[in-house]
């Protein structure tokens, strides 16, 4: 392990371990929402679900959002112009992908009002170019018919008895209605609670004909993160294309530390 990386994790695990304050917490529905801050980060709770984390300093700090924005490297940054993002959460994903392309637009689905707030007070989630929708994203899916996306991120997300759910399987309908807002050379990255709920997914992917995949994942993590193209892409673009980016080199290195393997679709 090089000494950047291996600083840049120890400076991860310090912060797990930092005291947490108390800024805000209200319940609502028989939700109950807290904001807490360690360190420099600001962390979303949901029923004691661990929801969201950003932190300006580190915006990439070894937790499985990193996962679903680092994807959208494996195509260069200008081609990112237009974002899905079913499931706001506490918007770390958004301010993400802000450090990591220049995007027009983005396009935020969010079922839970109070989320909202949350983003808008605590995660800065307030710039011009991005739409928060408060609905539920599966119905409005449905619905669209609206110009296509270059990357859809689903991160549909719930939680029972305080563990977080997915609250649509990967299934052939939804995969299509992902396909339908998707542009032909767009990406679609998938949060799955573990491998065997992705691999599910996978056939419906292939019957849309897609041609490529990975999955994505993280050694503290349970989650397994699908990363679907309909063209070719290439391991060595997202190296190139992370390296020209601005951030830390530690965090460089640490981003290649995530594990990335491919999935084999049927074709």
């Amino acid at each position: 392990m090089q000494p950047l990386v291996l600083q840049y994790l120890n400076d991860i695990q310090s912060t797990k371990i930092t005291p947490m304050s108390l800024l805000w917490e209200t319940t609502s529905g028989g939700t109950h929402y807290s904001v807490r801050k360690a360190g420099h980060s600001v962390r979303l709770y949901s029923n004691g679900v661990f929801h969201s984390q950003w932190n300006p300093k580190r915006p990439f700090a070894g937790a499985v959002w990193d996962c679903l924005s680092l994807p959208c490297l494996y195509r260069p940054v200008e081609q990112c112009k237009r974002v899905l993002l079913l499931g706001l959460g506490g918007g770390a994903g958004v301010r993400q992908l802000q450090t990591l392309v220049e995007f027009d637009y983005l396009q935020a689905i969010e079922i839970d009002p109070v989320h909202i707030k949350i983003a808008k007070r605590w995660f800065g989630i307030n710039q011009k170019n991005v739409d928060v929708v408060h609905a539920d994203a599966i119905e409005w899916l449905h619905q669209y018919s609206g110009e296509g996306f270059d990357l859809i991120i689903d991160d549909l997300f719930g939680h029972s008895h305080n563990e977080p759910q997915r609250v649509q399987p990967l299934n052939h309908a939804w995969v299509a209605r992902l396909d339908n807002a998707l542009n032909p050379g767009g990406t679609v990255v998938a949060n799955c609670i573990g491998r065997a709920e992705l691999l599910k997914g996978v056939n419906s992917f292939s019957a849309l004909g897609y041609v490529q995949a990975y999955r994505w994942s993280l050694p503290e993590y349970h989650n397994a993160i699908g990363v679907f193209f309909r063209e070719p892409v290439s391991p060595g673009d997202w190296i190139t294309h992370l390296d020209a980016t601005t951030l830390k080199p530690a965090m460089k290195h640490a981003a290649r530390w995530i594990i990335r393997r491919p999935l084999e679709l049927n074709r």
